[in-house]
């Protein structure tokens, strides 16, 4: 109960939903369950299709970078990076959460 009370105590900014629903940002699940349909089902779920998970986190990072409109500035930062810092190296891969 404490490890609750403090995280959500952390996060107050991050619960005020009348400034959420004043700023135009959804605050419900729907619009994100439909968003996984549309990202994630639709890419993953194609008849025939099989993948290893740690190749569908990849294609699904990258699905939620051009989703999000970050396309460009993605593959411009990761051609700045030296190969062994780039994010989807061995030695620097970083788990992506969608």
């Amino acid at each position: 109960m404490r490890r609750c009370h403090r995280y959500l105590s952390e996060r107050k900014a991050q619960l005020d939903y009348r400034a959420a629903l004043a700023g135009g940002l959804p605050i419900g699940s729907g619009e994100i369950e439909s968003a996984h349909r549309y990202i994630a089902q639709q890419r993953l779920k194609r008849p025939g299709a099989w993948w290893r998970i740690e190749h569908a986190e990849h294609m699904l990072a990258l699905r939620i970078v051009r989703i999000n409109g970050d396309w460009e500035a993605y593959w411009r930062n990761l051609k700045q990076k030296p190969a062994a810092v780039n994010d989807n190296a061995r030695d620097g891969y970083h788990r992506r959460t969608a």
